[in-house]
């Protein structure tokens, strides 16, 4: 059976035998081939060993779905390198994550081909962010699966909007601690244009107390530049009457 290395080997003895034979022009296609590894080299002990950071879920999914599917992890993070290099993939930029909602991370070890390792890190990105993007891609988990909620961005400076207390302790229960990263979802829509600012009208003001939410600094600026015509609206009203709309709260029965 002809291997990538047999195959490699014999296009070198088949250049020099066109050499030999005075066809140098032939033989300066086959070590065109040989100089821009155009054929695929994979030595049958793979390259080093390439530690791959992911998210524990993302790393338990990818190994009982490769095993599931009988396909090779080796041979998924070398076609993830390949398209990485060819130009048809690119890896998102890494990230925040807000302190506290960071998953656990643990190790996916692969042996991909060695010459596809140090081809991806001579462009400057590191082997294992493109295997973990690709291999999550592939296998839809991370931020590529079906319910991915998105990155948590970084948590901005401390905000205490009032709120009657009825209303606070609801929107404690149903926020289930994401009161800031869904405020964060309200302010995006709102610059999307997807929701209109609105302030939140009380049943009853008499017991007002602070919420404590810390919302990305960059996204609440850019809600405030964008109110700023807005008579009686402030960033916080609206990310307050967006919790009260997501979670079903009327705040004329507070």
């Amino acid at each position: 059976m002809t291997t990538d290395r047999t195959f490699r080997a014999g296009l070198i003895a088949a250049s020099a035998r066109l050499k030999e034979v005075n066809s140098p022009e032939l033989a300066t296609y086959v070590d065109t081939v040989l100089s821009v590894g155009a054929f695929r080299v994979r030595e049958s002990e793979g390259g080093d060993n390439l530690t791959i950071r992911l998210p524990i879920t993302a790393r338990d999914h990818i190994k009982k779905a490769a095993a599931d599917m009988g396909v090779d992890v080796n041979s998924v993070v070398e076609e993830g390198f390949r398209r990485f290099l060819a130009g048809e993939f690119t890896v998102p930029a890494r990230g925040w994550e807000r302190r506290g909602t960071a998953q656990a991370k643990a190790n996916l070890n692969a042996r991909p081909a060695e010459l596809l390792q140090k081809q991806v890190a001579e462009t400057g990105t590191l082997p294992m962010h493109v295997a973990a993007d690709y291999l999550m891609k592939v296998f839809r988990t991370g931020p590529y699966a079906d319910d991915y909620r998105g990155e948590a961005l970084a948590p901005g400076r401390e905000r205490m909007p009032q709120v009657p207390r009825a209303v606070r302790e609801q929107i404690r229960g149903a926020a289930g601690g994401r009161a800031s990263v869904d405020i964060e979802e309200g302010f995006a829509k709102l610059l999307a244009g997807e929701i209109d600012p609105v302030a939140p009208v009380w049943a009853d003001t008499s017991d007002m107390v602070p919420f404590k939410v810390r919302p990305n600094d960059d996204l609440f600026n850019r809600v405030k530049d964008l109110l700023k015509d807005v008579k009686g609206v402030t960033p916080m009203h609206v990310g307050i009457a967006y919790l009260l709309d997501k979670y079903g709260i009327d705040p004329a029965t507070s």
